[in-house]
């Protein structure tokens, strides 16, 4: 690669770490980091539990990783076109079937280039309270690389950065974060996994979630994160309600007895 590019896409790195680390001051981000920084190699993506938005913006003020995420509109989306773009970031709609397909090439694609920026995935797909793990969906973990685990936790003391976007445009919850008194957490940068011997990705990625539960003190649960976007159907409703009744009844004729 000639110097004309390598200054092009440190510059652009750079760019994207600077304006990170410009929203993190404005919400007086206290954020301590441990671990080595993640560098620069081919066949490796990280993965971290995903808490806001502002989890991506956190850990990108210190390295510009590439980041898949769901398409936003408005100025989110913008961002996403412009800057985001210019460092191998990859975006996706959920409400698009064909998007799987092509966003799973992209994701091996990326993984296999030396000169790309650190692949960063939040397994979960959508935000959770900080205060459990949902189940880590598989794709990351079926890419033949190495994953890099990233666990954060942050401290409530202040203000709750969990993003219900189901309730708050994510203005508003900035707009919440700025006028708080600090944002507070803490991010680690955990040892590298790879798949073991006949190990599936569904087990490889269940170990590599038990990793950050422990490690950020967060409780597992057997929950798909996407339950928050659909409804369950009546059919289901009605079958529980039933279960229900008939266990009641059970326990009244015992006590009958």
């Amino acid at each position: 690669m000639s110097n004309y590019y390598v200054g092009y896409f440190s510059s652009q790195r750079f760019l994207v770490e600077l304006i990170c680390s410009f929203f993190v001051a404005s919400w007086t981000g206290v954020v301590k980091y441990h671990g080595p920084r993640p560098s620069m190699r081919p066949k490796q993506v990280f993965v971290a539990n995903h808490t806001s938005m502002i989890d991506f913006i956190i850990l990108e003020q210190m390295t510009a990783f590439a980041v898949i995420m769901q398409k936003h509109p408005g100025w989110v989306g913008l961002l996403q076109s412009t800057i985001l773009e210019s460092v191998g970031s990859i975006w996706f709609n959920r409400s698009e079937a064909k998007d799987r397909e092509i966003v799973a090439k992209k994701l091996r694609d990326h993984v296999q280039g030396a000169d790309n920026n650190p692949l960063l995935i939040f397994p979960e797909g959508t935000c959770v309270n900080n205060h459990y793990t949902v189940m880590f969906k598989k794709g990351a973990f079926e890419l033949g690389c190495t994953v890099c685990p990233i666990a954060i936790k942050y401290n409530k003391i202040f203000v709750d950065a969990f993003w219900n976007s189901r309730k708050q445009s994510f203005t508003m919850h900035l707009l919440q974060l700025m006028a708080s008194w600090a944002v507070v957490c803490d991010v680690w940068y955990l040892e590298p996994q790879n798949l073991e011997p006949g190990e599936t990705p569904i087990e490889f990625a269940e170990r590599v979630r038990d990793i950050i539960s422990v490690r950020a003190g967060l409780k597992k649960v057997p929950w798909d994160g996407y339950l928050k976007y659909s409804r369950p159907s009546p059919k289901h409703r009605e079958r529980k309600q039933q279960n229900f009744a008939e266990s009641v009844l059970r326990r009244l004729e015992e006590n009958e007895i």
